[in-house]
C-alpha cells in the first residue's frame, strides 16, 4: 500500500464524510424496496476496493457501515436477508477487514476476498446474479474500465428483473493525465489508462476542447473537467442503457474544487428518485460536519452555538429552495397543462437544485403554490411527489 493510501486510511477525511452519509442513507431504501420482491427477499452489494473496514480514528469505513446496513435491514418487520462481498487487493487493509468484520459481521453474510475486483467481479456477479445488486467502486486512484463496469449490468431488465445500481468514485485527478496532452513526449501508456476507464479516447478531445493549453484559467479546467465526467456518465448510460445517472461532485469545503465525482448509474426511476432522496441528506449531514469543524477551530468561543447557528443557515437554504421551486413550478403550470415533476426535472430542479432538495422542500413549494391559488394539488399524504400530477388551477 503507498503511504497516501495509508494516510487516507488514518482519519475520514471531509470528502469521505460525504460519500459514506449518501450511502449510509441510500442502503436502507435499496434493501428495503428492492428486497421486498427478490427472491427469498435477498439483496446483494458488492464494494469493490473494501478498505479496512473502520478508519484507525474509529470512524466508520464502507466496510463497518455495510455491515451495520445488513443487521438494520434484517431487523426490519419484513426482514431483508442482506449479503455482502468485500473486495481488497491489500494485503495489509484485508486483515484490518476481516478483523472488523469478525468483530461486527456476527449474523451478517459476507465474503472478504484478497484480489482485484476487475479479476473477482465476473465471479461475484454470476453468485448475485438473480437479486438485486448495488455496486460500489471506490478505488484511491483510477476505477475499473468501462468496459467491465458495462458487465455489471449484463443482467435481465425490465419488469420483474432484479435490480442493478452502481456508484463510481471518478477521479478528479484527471487533470494529471489531461496535463500530458500539451507534452511533446505524452506519456502513451498513462493516456491509455485513462482511455480504458472513459471507453475510448473521446475523453481527450472533450478536454481540449474546453482547455486547449496548459496555461489554460481554473475556470477552463474545471469545465474540461467536468465535461469529461459528464462524457463518462453519457457513455455508461448509452453502453448499459442504464435510465439515467447523477453526478455529485465532491469537495473538501464548499469554497474549493472537487476532489472527486460520484456517478450513480440506474435502470430505475425509482433508484433515481430516492438517490436524489440521499444526495439531498448526505450534503446536510456534510453541511453539519463543516459547521461543527469550523466551530471546533474558532478560538472565539462560539464552539457552543455551532448547531444553533448551523440550523439557521439550513433554515435559510431551505426557504431558498422552496421559494425558487414554487417558482419554477408556476411556470410550469402557467403553460396551461397538468404535469409530474419527474418529467420536467430540468425545468423544476435545473442545474443548481438537482442533489439538494428532496420532498420535504417539494412538499413545501407546492402548498405554496396551493395557498396561492395557482394549482388544485394537494401533496398531503403522497409520498412519491416526484409522480404527483400537479394541476393548474
Amino acid at each position: 500500500m503507498s503511504s497516501d493510501t495509508n494516510k487516507f486510511h488514518k482519519s475520514k477525511q471531509s470528502a469521505a464524510v460525504l460519500k459514506h452519509a449518501i450511502i449510509d442513507s441510500y442502503a436502507t431504501p435499496f434493501g428495503s424496496k428492492t428486497g421486498s420482491t427478490s427472491k427469498d427477499n435477498r439483496v446483494s452489494f458488492i464494494d469493490g476496493y473494501a478498505g479496512p473496514g473502520r478508519y484507525e480514528d474509529g470512524s466508520e469505513g464502507s466496510g463497518a457501515m455495510l455491515l451495520r446496513k445488513a443487521k438494520e435491514l434484517a431487523a426490519m418487520s419484513r426482514p431483508r436477508k442482506v449479503e455482502l462481498h468485500f473486495v481488497e487487493d491489500d494485503e495489509e487493509t484485508v486483515t484490518k477487514l476481516r478483523a472488523v468484520a469478525e468483530a461486527e459481521g456476527e449474523d451478517v453474510e459476507y465474503t472478504i476476498t484478497d484480489d482485484d475486483i476487475s479479476k473477482y467481479l465476473p465471479v461475484l456477479l454470476d453468485a448475485v446474479k438473480d437479486i438485486p445488486v448495488f455496486v460500489y467502486l471506490d478505488p484511491c486512484g483510477l476505477p475499473i474500465p468501462l468496459e467491465e463496469v458495462s458487465t455489471i449490468f449484463e443482467r435481465p431488465s425490465g419488469p420483474g428483473a432484479p435490480a442493478t445500481e452502481v456508484l463510481i468514485n471518478l477521479t478528479a485527478s484527471l487533470r494529471r493525465f489531461a496535463g500530458m496532452l500539451y507534452s511533446d513526449k505524452a506519456a502513451e501508456n498513462s493516456l491509455k489508462k485513462l482511455d480504458a476507464v472513459c471507453g475510448g479516447e473521446w475523453w481527450r478531445a472533450a478536454w481540449l476542447e474546453k482547455c486547449p493549453t496548459k496555461d489554460a484559467s481554473e475556470d477552463q479546467k474545471m469545465a474540461a473537467e467536468l465535461a469529461v465526467v459528464e462524457g463518462y456518465a453519457g457513455k455508461l448510460r448509452e453502453k448499459v442503457g442504464t435510465l439515467g445517472t447523477w453526478i455529485i461532485d465532491v469537495k473538501p469545503r464548499a469554497d474549493l474544487k472537487p476532489i472527486y465525482y460520484l456517478v450513480f448509474a440506474t435502470r430505475s426511476i425509482h433508484g433515481m428518485v430516492t438517490f436524489g432522496e440521499s444526495a439531498s441528506k448526505g450534503l446536510e449531514h456534510w453541511r453539519k460536519y463543516h459547521a461543527e469543524e469550523a466551530a471546533e477551530d474558532d478560538l472565539f468561543g462560539s464552539a457552543a452555538d455551532w448547531e444553533k447557528t448551523w440550523k439557521a443557515e439550513e433554515k435559510k437554504l431551505s426557504t431558498q429552495w422552496v421559494d425558487t421551486l414554487a417558482d419554477r413550478i408556476t411556470a410550469e403550470l402557467a403553460k396551461g397543462q397538468a404535469f409530474k415533476i419527474i418529467d420536467r426535472s430540468e425545468e423544476v430542479l435545473g442545474d443548481d437544485l438537482v442533489g439538494l432538495v428532496r420532498t420535504m422542500h417539494f412538499r413545501a413549494a407546492i402548498n405554496k403554490v396551493l395557498a396561492a391559488g395557482k394549482t388544485t394539488t394537494d401533496p398531503r399524504g403522497v409520498n412519491d411527489l416526484y409522480s404527483l400530477l400537479i394541476r393548474p388551477a
